[in-house]
């Protein structure tokens, strides 16, 4: 929990903002807002989309279990303007971390992000360089966001459709599915940028696959949008740009949070290939199906023995190496004939939120332009 405390600090106030007027998003088909157009004094990460430099950050923190201050000026937290851009030993350190990074992946594995921040840090502020024999002789673990994956033996496609099979007909049954073309919801979000208050929240879902969730935090709205093609996030009290524009892994996980949420009978044709493997959850049996697409990270799915989906599991490519986020359903209840869960958590290096919903309508209609992109009027510590 403590990661998470840190890197939602992180993305609250941001790295190396600068502190002006933000910056126009990238209209809907044109090139995303880069690193170094927003932020000050960008000497390394430069040339990357913003919504990837926030994992960025929340790969150092979740790296190296530090937040903001463990690298920038204690400045950042009088809100003085430029405060982020002060140089400090830690952030001349972490530019050459990154450099040296990068260049033992293009020495030894071919540009291939073998090694990243976590590989040595392993959520620890200082490298060690003497095994922990506690970890040799404790009992064995694994990284549950790990991006290995061992096929089950014997597994073929008959039973990646059984999986999906079971799974439709424990949400309702594709014809009940298809009966529901959308759906709005009100609940409560928390998370670390509500200091885990609860805050009200709407969400809005539209088959075939657009999909809106909007908290009304105390400084104004926070917006996570998906119009079936693009996807924005509204950043509130930060020295971000008002609406960003979500590009590449978090583009590709806002379309799946529509599909999961709208239309999963569309899941089975979203991949072009599919994997099968087995593994626990709380002691639990799931069978995890791992859905990948050329040129993309993979999507693990967890399906347990009702045939529910109850975890999904997908990553981002950064420049330093991949970030997971995880999304654990629950609470599944009946609404008009179709199983919906009623509480999920979503967990990633820059925040962890939990939403709960107390009231589901299908079938209602819904403005289009909940859909598009955002505005909103914030507040810039």
């Amino acid at each position: 929990m403590v990661i998470a405390v840190l890197v939602v600090f992180t993305t609250s106030i941001v790295v190396a903002a600068r502190q002006q007027p933000a910056a126009a998003p990238a209209a809907p088909g044109a090139a995303p807002l880069m690193s170094d157009q927003f932020f000050k004094d960008i000497r390394v990460l430069k040339g990357i989309p913003v919504d990837e430099f926030i994992d960025t950050m929340g790969m150092f923190a979740a790296a190296t279990a530090k937040d903001c201050t463990g690298c920038h000026s204690p400045q950042i937290l009088d809100g003085q303007e430029g405060a982020f851009a002060i140089d400090t030993p830690m952030i001349d350190k972490a530019r050459f971390m990154v450099a040296m990074v990068n260049n033992i992946n293009r020495m030894y594995f071919g540009n291939q992000k073998r090694v990243s921040c976590a590989t040595c840090h392993t959520n620890t502020s200082v490298p060690q360089n003497v095994p922990n024999m506690a970890v040799q002789y404790g009992d064995p673990f694994e990284n549950p966001n790990s991006m290995e994956f061992s096929v089950a033996k014997g597994s073929d496609p008959a039973q990646i459709d059984g999986v999906f099979a079971k799974y439709i007909d424990a949400l309702g049954g594709a014809q009940r599915l298809a009966t529901v073309t959308s759906y709005s919801a009100t609940g409560t979000y928390s998370g670390w940028d509500t200091g885990l208050s609860p805050v009200p929240v709407d969400i809005y879902a539209k088959a075939p696959g657009q999909y809106t969730t909007v908290a009304h935090r105390t400084e104004g709205d926070s917006t996570w949008a998906f119009d079936g093609q693009n996807a924005w996030e509204v950043s509130i009290n930060a020295a971000l740009p008002a609406t960003i524009p979500l590009t590449k892994g978090n583009l590709e996980g806002a379309r799946l949070e529509a599909l999961v949420a709208v239309a999963p009978t569309r899941l089975r044709q979203s991949f072009a290939k599919w994997e099968i493997t087995k593994n626990t959850i709380d002691d639990k049996p799931v069978q995890i199906l791992r859905g990948t697409n050329p040129g993309q990270p993979p999507v693990n799915f967890y399906f347990d023995n009702t045939g529910m989906l109850v975890r999904l599991l997908r990553w981002n490519d950064t420049i330093v190496g991949p970030v997971a986020t995880q999304y654990d359903f629950s609470d599944f209840r009946d609404v008009g004939g179709v199983k919906r869960p009623f509480k999920w958590t979503k967990t990633s290096t820059r925040n962890q939120i939990s939403m709960v919903i107390r009231e589901m309508r299908p079938n209602v209609a819904i403005d289009a332009a909940k859909f598009g992109k955002p505005t909103t009027t914030r507040l810039i510590k």
